[in-house]
């Protein structure tokens, strides 16, 4: 079994506080000591910082071809059109656009990803070898017509008959993704999160990303409502009277994991029920967030609850890059009162929760995987502490370690 041990000026093991001129030591694939000192046998790393392996907690890949974020911003609806488009009208398979987006997302640290799927392509792009980030894999479903949600179930169900021998060793997981509120019916909705409760199966909705979202449920009323009768999908009896976002939060309770994807709009009910539903983690898209240019979003209210909140990059279709190393310095630049450590954590360990996996990856901890980044640090950096340097602006992901090997 290959020893490897590493020395760099600051380590962030992230489940305790960081360690000054400090050494990793990986045995095979795994983290087998972390701890402040020297060895004479170190590969000293020089003025680095080493910190796990980074989580995308959300994002689709299939969009990871394109230049620029697609628009217009507003109304919501538009986009969502123009999301369309772009999939049914690109002439490229989707294949090369996945594995362009698992090099990007590697190339800038990120060692696991939590990634939403309409085919079983990226599935099996992720088990093909040890070189690609771990992955829970959700698979997207949409119907908001009753005539889809017998196709829907029979997608979700066949789904889990696909995961490829590899997926234990490359830490692969299925799970089930209904999409959004305005696009799976309320029936079918509660029959995948039954059928993934079946599975043991985590679950990722995007809930609360827009106030149209809330107009839509609450009210039957807004920009949700003019683009499904557009789409001839719209029926007002399919929603209840009082239907509210707790009737959609209050099924991901039930099971072991569950994302609640954005989360701009989550009110005071919604965030004291999360509070209460530890396996409902939230995820946040800061750049997404503010590029759609949304009110301010709850995330540190929600953290101050006691809320798992992590990060994602969405997709290229709302985002210049997948790069969540850059998720977390544009976190750094707009709250700059808020602790690195803190928003390191959101971007690795919060992940990990998010996703099942707090116990494989997400920290520097003895016995878990050795998935981990190597950060350059600005030079002339000598005399500052570790966690002002880490999230600077010339800061950068310089090398990633995944399974205890270095794969850049």
């Amino acid at each position: 079994m290959e020893r490897q041990i590493l020395k760099a000026r600051w380590v962030f093991p992230v489940e305790r506080p960081p360690l000054e001129h400090a050494v990793v030591e990986v045995e095979g694939s795994h983290i087998s000591a972390v701890y402040a000192g020297d060895h004479p046998q170190a590969v000293d790393l020089g003025n680095t910082a080493i910190v796990p392996g980074l989580i995308n907690a959300h994002t689709h890949l299939e969009f990871s071809d394109l230049e620029n974020p697609l628009g217009p911003v507003a109304p919501f609806t538009d986009w969502i059109q123009s999301v369309m488009k772009s999939r049914f009208e690109s002439s490229t398979s989707i294949e090369p656009k996945i594995r362009k987006g698992i090099q990007e997302c590697l190339e800038s640290g990120t060692t696991c990803i939590g990634e939403i799927a309409t085919s079983v392509a990226s599935l099996h792009l992720f088990a093909q070898n040890q070189q690609v980030p771990h992955a829970v894999v959700f698979r997207e479903c949409l119907g908001f017509s009753v005539d889809r949600i017998s196709e829907q179930e029979r997608i979700a169900d066949q789904f889990f008959e696909e995961i490829p021998d590899q997926a234990e060793s490359h830490l692969i997981q299925l799970g089930l993704s209904p999409h959004a509120p305005y696009s799976v019916h309320p029936d079918l909705y509660l029959s995948l999160v039954n059928e993934a409760r079946n599975q043991v199966a985590p679950v990722a909705v995007h809930l609360a990303e827009t106030q149209a979202e809330l107009d839509f449920l609450e009210r039957k009323q807004g920009p949700f409502v003019k683009l499904l009768t557009e789409l001839g999908l719209w029926d007002p009896n399919i929603l209840r009277e009082d239907v509210r976002m707790f009737d959609y939060l209050a099924p991901l309770a039930e099971l072991t994991s569950a994302l609640a994807v954005h989360g701009n709009y989550f009110g005071e009910t919604d965030i004291e029920f999360l509070r209460q539903a530890p396996q409902i983690s939230v995820v946040y898209c800061p750049r997404t967030h503010h590029y759609f240019g949304h009110t301010p979003h709850p995330w540190l209210r929600m953290i101050e609850r006691g809320i798992n909140v992590a990060i994602g990059t969405d997709s290229r279709a709302s985002n210049p890059d997948l790069s969540l190393w850059n998720e977390l310095q544009f976190l750094r630049e707009n709250f700059s009162e808020i602790s690195p450590d803190l928003i390191l954590e959101c971007g690795t360990l919060a992940g990990a929760r998010a996703l099942g996996l707090s116990q494989e990856v997400g920290s520097l901890t003895i016995g878990k995987r050795a998935d981990l980044a190597l950060v350059q640090l600005p030079d002339g950096s000598k005399s500052s502490t570790g966690s002002d340097l880490l999230l600077n602006a010339q800061s950068h992901v310089a090398r990633v370690m995944l399974n205890g090997g270095w794969v850049n």
